[in-house]
C-alpha cells in the first residue's frame, strides 16, 4: 500500500521507538533545567568546566538561599554519578562541593530537592557547576548564582523523579561536604530526592532533549497520516 506516493510501513510505530532509543543512546547527555543553565549544546558539553560556554557569562542569574535550592535535570544515562559544585565569580578555579557526590541509577527526569548555599559566600557571585560521569566520560553544566541569606527555596512543580530513578550519596566519596539535615538521598520514585526533609508532590515533567523530542514528533506526525491519508 501506499500513501500520498509513499510506501506505508505497518510496523512504523514500532521503528519510531527503536529509533527513540538509538537517538537516546547515541546522545547520552543530560540538560540542566533547574536552575536555568548559562547554555547547553549536545556537541559541546564534554568540555569542562561549563560545557563550552563562558563560565563568566550573568544573562540570567538565581538567587542561591543559604537553606538551599533545588537542582532538576533531565539524563538520558540509565547511570551516572553526580557532582554539584560552586565557585566564586572572582575565583573560577576553585570549585567546592555543595553536597557530596551522589550515585543516580535510572534515566529521565532527576531532582534534588535543597543543595545547601554557602553561608561564607553571602552576597557574592558565584558558578554552579553540575558534572555528570557516566559511560562517555565527563559532562558539564554551569549555572549564574548568587549567594543570599535565608531559608530553603520552594521546590517548583517540574523538579521531580522520573518513574525507578534510584540515588544515593556515592559510597566512595572522599570529599569534605555533608548533608545538612537529614538522611541521603536514596530511592525516588516521583517527588524530589533532597538532602533535607522538604519534597514537592506536584507532577509536570522537565522536557526531554530536543532530539528525543523529534523522534517523538516524527512518531506522532506518522499516526496522525495514517488516520487521514490516501491509500
Amino acid at each position: 500500500m501506499t500513501r500520498n506516493g509513499f510506501r506505508h510501513w505497518g510496523n512504523f510505530p514500532s521503528i519510531c521507538l527503536i529509533v527513540a532509543a538509538i537517538i537516546t543512546l547515541v546522545n547520552g547527555h543530560f540538560v540542566l533545567q533547574i536552575p536555568s543553565s548559562i547554555g547547553f549544546s549536545d556537541i559541546k558539553e564534554s568540555e569542562g568546566p561549563c560545557g563550552g560556554f563562558d563560565i563568566t557569562s550573568r544573562s540570567k542569574v538565581t538567587d542561591w538561599p543559604i537553606g538551599g535550592y533545588p537542582v532538576g535535570v533531565v539524563s538520558t544515562h540509565p547511570n551516572a554519578h553526580w557532582q554539584i559544585r560552586a565557585a566564586l565569580l572572582e575565583n573560577t578555579q576553585e570549585f567546592v562541593d555543595l553536597i557530596p557526590n551522589i550515585v543516580q541509577d535510572g534515566l529521565g527526569n532527576f531532582c534534588l530537592g535543597t543543595v545547601p548555599g554557602i553561608a561564607d559566600w553571602v552576597g557574592k557571585d558565584a558558578v554552579l557547576q553540575v558534572v555528570q560521569t557516566a559511560v562517555d566520560g565527563q559532562l558539564y553544566q554551569c549555572a549564574a548564582i548568587k549567594f543570599v541569606d535565608g531559608a530553603a527555596a520552594s521546590i517548583p512543580g517540574n523538579c521531580r523523579n522520573g518513574s525507578g530513578i534510584v540515588a544515593s550519596i556515592d559510597p566512595e566519596y572522599t570529599g569534605t561536604a555533608t548533608v545538612p539535615i537529614g538522611p541521603a538521598p536514596t530511592t525516588t520514585t516521583g517527588p524530589a530526592a533532597s538532602t533535607s526533609p522538604a519534597s514537592s508532590t506536584a507532577n509536570r515533567p522537565i522536557n526531554p532533549p530536543l532530539l528525543g523530542l523529534l523522534a517523538t514528533v516524527i512518531c506522532l506526525l506518522d499516526s496522525v497520516l495514517d488516520l487521514s491519508g490516501t491509500f
